[in-house]
């Protein structure tokens, strides 16, 4: 086995290292009031690492951190919640840095199960022993499980190298931000989704997104056009199809070898400054959204424009527009739109592909998939300091609790985890 760390990196290149391991396992260390739809995305990303292959959560830590700029303490149940989190994105063991604070050196403040007063009644010790004491109860009902997710998002590493290279137009141009920002809205959505790569399979997607697809290499056009041709849905953005593998931008311009499947080209870009905004109109009149950063001026070659710009000399050119391609359709989103454009797109989206989500739940309350051939575990985490209420749609057992059958609506406590596992109706 051959450590993989620390997630998004941008030093190596993970995809071409984990060809050459066994088993990806990654150190977890968030910052304490992170977005929880970040971390699962690095935990999604990992993951995809060896095509969905489970992985392991090598380190986290108990407690606190002591490198960062405020080392705030995981709260009471956090530490619980956080671990299953990976468990729910494919990890198949959860460890801990360190197991007992150093008396010295650059970590003698990092968090460990056995503190400084060396003691096994703190609450640190308790939790660890606690959570330790339910994995043994839980046992190897989750090992092994996969998650199968008809919906992709596309990170390259060296698309990422590239991106930051270029000169221009703007900096920084925040390609994993942007990343992030994509996976949120449909990791709210609670549909299962993989981190794919340039080299990718991608033939069991229904949706693709590839934000900033900066860098095209040799290859990826042609099986996203037999994606979308055969009835999927590809989603890419602004600054995409600029350069080949080679960092040298197409002859023809933007956006290169995906012109055709877009059905447009970008003739020139425009860079806003931070605090600056366009509109995004939607020509149905459905309403309009903020974008910021770039905006894309581009020209329609068959595509079909679902939203205009709303203001500065470009007021009434095409922001937002679908191509039709075979028996699906390529979307160019030509700005970086306000968190709700994308919230809302996506969701429309998953349902014209009848992709559901896998339960229906308040907001802070995530649910995703893992299964077997022969068994499917729900994981239902409460991100939120709040007990949340659930309607659970059909009868399940909660592996983590009494064993006693669930259905109708439930509670879930503050940072609480069910794992439930769907009862055959036979």
């Amino acid at each position: 086995m051959v450590r993989v760390v620390p997630g998004a990196s941008r030093s190596l290149d993970y995809r071409a290292w984990a060809r050459h391991v066994d088993v990806v396992s990654w150190d977890c260390y968030p910052w304490p009031n992170a977005d929880p739809g970040d971390i699962a995305f690095l935990h999604d990303l990992n993951r995809g690492l060896k095509d969905g292959q489970p992985f392991i959560l090598m380190e986290q830590t108990p407690s606190s951190q002591n490198w960062q700029r405020v080392n705030a303490l995981k709260r009471p149940g956090v530490l619980r919640l956080w671990s299953y989190l990976a468990v729910a994105h494919g990890a198949d063991a959860v460890m801990y840095f360190q197991w007992r604070r150093g008396l010295g050196g650059c970590e003698k403040f990092h968090g460990a199960v056995v503190e400084h007063s060396n003691r096994s009644d703190t609450r640190v010790f308790r939790e660890v022993a606690a959570l330790g004491a339910e994995l043994e109860q839980l046992g190897g009902a989750t090992i092994g499980a996969v998650t199968p997710a008809q919906v992709a998002i596309l990170f390259d590493w060296e698309n990422w190298w590239a991106i930051d290279a270029a000169v221009g137009p703007i900096d920084p141009k925040s390609y994993v931000e942007t990343i992030r920002k994509h996976y949120r809205a449909l990791w709210q959505r609670h549909v299962p989704i993989d981190v794919v790569f340039s080299d990718s399979d991608l033939t069991s997607y229904k949706v693709l997104i590839a934000p900033m697809l900066h860098m095209v290499k040799e290859g990826l056009p042609e099986r996203i056009e037999k994606m979308v041709a055969r009835g999927g849905s590809f989603i890419t953005t602004y600054f995409s199809g600029y350069v080949n593998e080679s960092d040298l931008v197409a002859f023809d311009g933007y956006p290169g070898p995906l012109r055709g499947l877009l059905g447009l080209w970008v003739e020139e870009i425009d860079a806003l400054y931070d605090g600056q905004t366009n509109r995004i109109v939607m020509a149905d009149g459905s309403g309009s959204y903020s974008c910021a950063r770039l905006c894309d001026i581009v020209r329609c070659e068959g595509a079909k424009v679902l939203a205009t710009y709303g203001a500065d000399f470009y007021a009434g050119a095409p922001v937002i527009t679908q191509h039709s391609f075979g028996k699906g359709n390529a979307y160019y989103i030509a700005s970086d739109p306000e968190d709700l454009f994308l919230e809302q797109f996506y969701a429309s989206l998953l349902e014209a592909q009848d992709i559901r989500p896998l339960l229906q739940t308040s907001p802070g309350v995530e649910v995703t998939l893992r299964q077997t051939e022969t068994q499917r575990f729900l994981f239902v985490l409460n991100h939120t300091a709040e007990p949340q209420d659930l309607v659970l749609d059909a009868p399940y057992r909660n592996l983590l609790g009494s064993g006693d059958l669930l259905q109708g609506t439930i509670v879930l406590a503050s940072h609480d985890v069910m794992i439930l596992q769907q009862i055959n109706s036979s």
